[in-house]
């Protein structure tokens, strides 16, 4: 016996045109319908979607007029950097805020969504700040675009003018304040420098005046004027020397004249007493004379030697000991000057002669001269007798400089660490003050360079455009993929429908399935009544769609012209 074979477990047969084109006429309604139906939607958003116009601006980056090597910017952030943080600035939220009201933007979206919402859609959506692209001949120049988009295309050039006055204002402020601030910041540290710098300056001269001569940089001035003060020591040393050699020979000399004075005088008191004794007289006193000029030619000898040579020199040895002779001689010519004075004294009380009255002495000119070079050469005397007290007071004063020289050179190691630190931190807050006073002077100048707007600025380029077409929505494309949306809904309904349908629909699914040999078909029999009442219907149904559907397209393509600015 045959068993029947289970219906669900048979694959289906592959299909062919035919079959494809039958399923097409069988499903037609199921693809037209959406095709239509999408076309129809499509229309309606493309006409009732509200044309978006975009408004463009170029703002180009000026370098500065005044080159950098002459005037330095205090601006210490990238050109990009900066014109994001400026953006982020413009596109706050009270500022996109303020331009919403201004230009009573989103009147819509503002009735039904919060102004949070709407901020955030300007932000991010609607308003476009681009980078900086630079240019190839410097680093620092370029330009970036700026646009806004929106359903008015007169608030939206007047939009994107308020977005590029803001930029180029904000840049401007906010290089002023950056130079300001620096300014500001360096004028206070200069300040403080300077206060320092005095400080230790104050520290520094007390420090001079209490150890003054004892200084580490007054040592080598030191041993220059101990230096100095020696050599003066040694000098007036020589000089006392020479004047008591020079008041030695004078006194030698004035000896010598008193002689010669005493020897006239005894000669005119013997002519006028024509005493018997003036003879041997006058040979004494030639022979003491001749003693005298004996030692002054030697003192003069040696004093000579003694400029050219030390004591120890064997010429300056015999000039001494000639000079000890002479005067030993000079001596003994004394003794027994006095010694014969004594006996004609004595002899002359033996014989107790009577007193004589006193002898008249004649003044000759010789004797005058004689009295005024006496004079001449005390006076002479004197003056090296002075001039000796003055050297010796100065040797006393230059002796007292000596020791307070040496004091302060030995002390000068006491206080050098102290000054060696003082010094240095001088050195470290002047160079601290004169860099920040020249980096003050910078700031100064940078500022006035952006205050004349010679500085980097950003101006406008290309002012914002006033859009004709809009740039959104593309309609052919909106109303093209809503028809082919439509026309893939279509035959993806058709082919869910055919997967589903498990009957026979022609002679090869019954050759098919049922390995059958057919023999003939007889052809399904309906009444013409209802065959035509159900053409009339789908007719009248295809017709009232495609009318509802051409008047929806009409009216939203007639309200798209209406509302078009």
């Amino acid at each position: 016996m045959m068993q029947t074979q289970d219906l669900y477990s048979v694959g289906r047969r592959s299909m062919d045109t035919e079959d494809y084109v039958d399923v097409l006429r069988r499903h037609k309604s199921w693809i037209l319908g959406p095709f239509f139906a999408g076309l129809v939607i499509a229309t309606v958003v493309a006409c009732l979607w509200p044309d978006t116009y975009v408004s463009s601006a170029v703002i180009r980056v000026t370098p500065p007029q005044v080159p950098e090597r002459f005037v330095q910017s205090a601006l210490n952030q990238m050109l990009n950097e900066r014109i994001t943080g400026i953006s982020q600035q413009v596109l706050s939220r009270s500022a996109l805020v303020n331009i919403i009201q201004t230009f009573d933007l989103y009147e819509r979206d503002r009735r039904r969504l919060p102004m949070e919402d709407i901020v955030d859609r300007m932000r991010t959506k609607d308003i476009s700040i681009g980078t900086v692209s630079l240019s190839a001949q410097s680093a620092r120049g370029g330009a970036f675009p700026v646009s806004f988009k929106y359903e008015d295309r007169y608030k939206a050039q007047k939009v994107t003018q308020e977005v590029v006055s803001r930029l180029i204002n904000e840049n401007t402020r906010v290089q002023l304040g950056v130079t300001q601030n620096t300014t500001d910041f360096l004028t206070e540290e200069v300040q403080k420098a300077k206060l320092k710098l005095d400080q230790i300056e104050q520290s520094l001269a007390s420090f001079r005046m209490k150890n003054a001569g004892r200084l580490p940089d007054e040592r080598s001035m030191n041993f220059t004027a101990l230096q100095a003060t020696e050599t003066r020591i040694a000098t007036i040393n020589a000089a006392l020397q020479r004047i008591n050699q020079e008041r030695l020979m004078t006194e030698a000399q004035l000896r010598l004249q008193r002689e010669q004075m005493n020897l006239a005088m005894a000669a005119a008191a013997a002519s006028a007493s024509g005493s018997r004794e003036v003879g041997k007289t006058r040979a004494a006193n030639e022979r003491l004379i001749v003693a005298e000029r004996d030692i002054l030619s030697a003192e003069q000898s040696l004093a000579r030697l003694r400029e050219q040579y030390k004591e120890t020199y064997p010429d300056v040895q015999r000039a001494k000991t000639n000079l000890q002779t002479l005067q030993r001689e000079r001596d003994r010519l004394l003794k027994q000057e006095e010694e014969a004075k004594a006996a004609e004294a004595a002899e002359a009380a033996k014989r107790g002669a009577a007193k004589t009255p006193p002898v008249s002495v004649p003044v000759t000119k010789d004797i005058q001269a004689m009295q005024l070079s006496l004079k001449q050469m005390e006076t002479l005397v004197q003056a090296k007798t002075v001039e000796e007290q003055d050297y010796k007071a100065e040797l006393v004063r230059l002796n007292g400089q000596v020791r307070e020289f040496q004091g302060r050179i030995g002390s000068t190691p006491i206080a050098d660490q102290e000054f060696s630190a003082l010094t240095r931190d001088y050195d470290s807050a002047k160079m601290e003050y004169q860099q920040l006073l020249a980096k003050q002077s910078d700031a100064r100048r940078g500022q006035e360079v952006e205050k004349r707007n010679q500085g980097e600025t950003l101006e406008l380029l290309d002012a914002a455009s006033l859009p004709v077409e809009p740039t959104e929505p593309k309609r052919p494309l909106i109303i093209l993929g809503g028809a082919l949306m439509g026309l893939v809904l279509g035959l993806v309904l058709t082919g869910g429908r055919e997967m589903k349908d498990t009957t026979l629909k022609n002679l090869k699914d019954v050759r098919a399935y049922t390995n059958l040999t057919v023999l003939g078909s007889i052809p399904l029999l309906e009444d013409d009544v209802v065959v035509m009442r159900r053409k009339r219907l789908t007719l009248l149904a295809w017709s009232t769609s495609i009318l509802v559907g051409i008047l929806v397209m009409a009216g939203s393509y007639y309200y798209y012209i209406a509302t078009k600015p």
